[in-house]
């Protein structure tokens, strides 16, 4: 399949590389050109700008937040300019009312639009691991299934508004905020005791929270792990689209407020650029630990 891809941080670098792999005939796309240079050695073509990779039959995004999006995707005109042939595949965490801005401004141009969102970590990415959050036209979708394929281990269709898979990827990584937020305290409560907080991962992991989130993250917190392949600081920013969202749809979210605070302190002690499980260290300092 012929794809456009635009945005090569850490998880874009890891997702085109492997639809390289795959053998797709791929065009990149990134603000700054340094980082296409190396998938550009593996076969991958450049373009000059972001209309570049609106040839092909799929056009990834994976921009790194709402202002990105409005700056390479939108203000540039991109979604008037997209062809029929092109379907737009965002596969980036936005905001909701991003979300729902994308899919009516696509809709007014009469451009085809996926939003499929992923949960996982570069590594995952590379080795086509990520698990995807679907939703779109249902012959959009089907376009793209290929491409989910080679991506991901799994995909999950939630719907035909593609705002619904925003708000599934947002409501899901507040849950892993509020994870690494209670396994921070918990760790602390029975180290403060002179328990072997390595135990008491295994206990839970073994019994009532035998799942992926606890025994990646509190194993992080326990060997105290925190080369960062996702930062505190991107954290703080899931958080708070987790708040926003919650503004909009007239949710109330105290859990939510209560794990921004203690976001905004980890970074200001000097967590943002360490991994999202850096918060359990910040938690154990406040108790002395």
């Amino acid at each position: 399949m012929k794809v456009g891809f635009i945005g090569l941080g850490q998880m874009g670098q890891a997702m085109a590389g492997r639809l390289l792999e795959a053998g797709h005939e791929l065009t990149v796309y990134n603000r700054s050109r340094a980082a296409a240079e190396p998938l550009k050695s593996r076969g991958a073509a450049v373009a000059d700008d972001p209309l570049g990779v609106l040839d092909g039959e799929v056009a990834i995004t994976m921009l790194a937040d709402d202002v990105a999006v409005e700056a390479v995707w939108i203000a540039s005109g991109l979604i008037e300019r997209m062809p029929s042939s092109c379907i737009h595949l965002n596969m980036a965490t936005v905001s909701l009312k991003m979300g729902k801005r994308l899919a009516s401004l696509h809709q007014a141009a009469g451009a085809r639009y996926v939003s499929a969102p992923v949960f996982g970590r570069p590594p995952a990415a590379a080795q086509g691991k990520l698990d995807i959050v679907v939703a779109g036209p249902e012959d959009a979708i089907e376009r793209c299934k290929p491409l989910f394929g080679v991506l991901g281990s799994r995909w999950f269709t939630v719907g035909a508004e593609p705002y619904r898979a925003n708000i599934v990827k947002i409501a899901r990584n507040f849950l892993l905020a509020a994870a690494i937020e209670s396994l921070g305290e918990a760790l602390a409560l029975v180290r403060k005791s002179g328990v072997d907080p390595a135990v008491f991962l295994d206990i839970i992991t073994s019994t009532s929270f035998n799942a992926p989130a606890y025994k990646s993250y509190g194993r992080r917190i326990v060997e105290k792990d925190f080369e960062a392949t996702f930062a505190l600081k991107l954290g703080l920013k899931d958080v708070e689209l987790a708040l926003d969202a919650g503004a909009d749809t007239r949710v109330p979210l105290p859990t939510a407020d209560l794990i921004r605070q203690q976001h905004v302190a980890a970074i200001a002690r000097g967590f943002g650029e360490k991994d999202w499980a850096a918060l359990g260290e910040y938690i154990s300092e406040r108790a002395g630990l």
